[in-house]
């Protein structure tokens, strides 16, 4: 026991002369800081005057609203990054600047660009983008511009992979948007959620005179009061095939709401117009002409369609095409249809609801269509009103 005792005392004075050789617990004095600030996380240029060229790669934002008589910025270079922190750039809008001009002297292509979070007024065009590739436009206001507000340009070159997103474009004096695959091609890109009104000529524009306009995907976007179309695809010599329209709002434009147009040689084939609200547009609701070229293959499913001045959906010249699970209705002119088929062959038109037009369906001998019910009241069990195909006329 006399050991325990003595052994206990030890490890105690052991443990407290341990204790007491610490120092001193007094901090040396306040802390440091540890967080990085924005400029060690991300480098940036301010750019305090324009115009303004951008010829390295980084990131570089406005400090103010700025005003330019030619270019505002131009961007020559891959991999740059270009915030308006919410200040606009503004032209004389005398035609002779772009408000962000992407381009190579050498024709070589820009890629991985984004420009976003201001505005883009006055000048010849809002942006400008020659042979851009995977780069994005985000966040911006571009209105009141001479000519159109954001220009992908592939003419002679490639325009893919694109993104325009959460921009509103207004009262710009050609098109709000134009895809531009003259003998180029201007492919894979994305408009999502835009608003593109009152623009002097369409809304979005496809153009493919030659060259390609292909598988571009337009969703969600409200598209209203332009001066010619809401939606134009056309493809004279060249293709604008393989389109989605998806989700948008395509409303109060002057002629048609959307027009598909293969002229000559060219076509505009497999695309996809789905869940569109296409209404009160002073000519047609939905347009389909290969006259002189290849409309084939397209579809448009479970849009509504109304209140338009001409026929809903018209199908001329056109093979092949999809039209289904539509709603028609309530027509603002004279002698119109809900579904208008001309010298068409082979398109296929199914489970269909037309109301308000004179005639709701006119449909080619050689085209494909379930049986137009009339009836009112309570629907038969079997019969023709019972036909999992059957187009109805109210």
């Amino acid at each position: 026991m006399n050991v325990r005792i003595f052994a206990s005392f030890l490890v105690a004075g052991t443990l407290a002369g341990s204790a007491f050789a610490q120092g001193s617990l007094t901090p040396p004095g306040a802390p440091g800081p540890t967080m990085k600030t924005l400029v060690q996380v991300e480098p940036r240029t301010a750019i305090t005057n324009v115009p303004y060229t951008i010829a390295r790669p980084g990131s570089y934002y406005l400090t103010a609203s700025l005003t330019s008589a030619t270019h505002g910025v131009t961007i020559a270079t891959n991999g740059v990054t270009l915030d308006l922190m919410g200040f606009t750039l503004t032209g004389n809008r005398s035609g002779s600047g772009q408000g962000v001009y992407l381009y190579d002297a050498t024709g070589a292509p820009i890629r991985n660009v984004t420009v976003r979070n201001g505005g883009l007024r006055g000048f010849g065009y809002g942006i400008w983008a020659k042979f851009s590739q995977g780069s994005r436009f985000e966040n911006l206001d571009v209105s009141y511009n001479l000519f159109t507000g954001i220009y992908l340009d592939g003419l002679g070159g490639l325009c893919d992979g694109n993104a325009i997103v959460h921009c509103a474009l207004a009262t710009n004096g050609v098109n709000g948007v134009r895809l531009d695959g003259s003998s180029g091609q201007c492919s894979g890109n994305l408009i999502s959620d835009c608003s593109l009104q009152d623009n002097v000529n369409d809304g979005i524009s496809f153009s493919a005179p030659s060259g390609r306009c292909n598988g571009n995907v337009v969703s969600g976007c409200a598209i209203g009061g332009n001066g010619e179309h809401g939606l134009s695809m056309a493809g004279s010599s060249g293709e604008c095939s393989g389109n989605v329209i998806l989700r948008c709002s395509v409303v109060g434009n002057v002629q048609y709401g959307i027009y598909c147009l293969a002229a000559s040689s060219g076509q505009c084939s497999g695309n996809l117009f789905s869940e569109c609200t296409v209404n009160g547009n002073a000519t047609y609701g939905i347009v389909f002409s290969g006259s002189g070229g290849r409309v084939a293959g397209n579809a448009v499913v479970d849009c509504s369609i109304g209140e338009n001045a001409g026929s809903g959906i018209g199908l001329y010249s056109a093979k092949g095409n999809r039209v289904e699970g539509n709603r028609i209705y309530d027509f603002a002119g004279g002698t119109r249809y809900g579904v208008d088929c001309v010298a068409s062959t082979n398109n296929l038109i199914v489970c269909n609801s037309s109301g308000g037009p004179t005639y709701d369906y006119f449909m080619s001998t050689k085209d494909v269509y379930g049986p137009v019910v009339t009836d009112v009241g309570e629907l038969a069990t079997n019969g023709v009103s019972a036909h999992p195909w059957a187009n109805f006329s109210r």
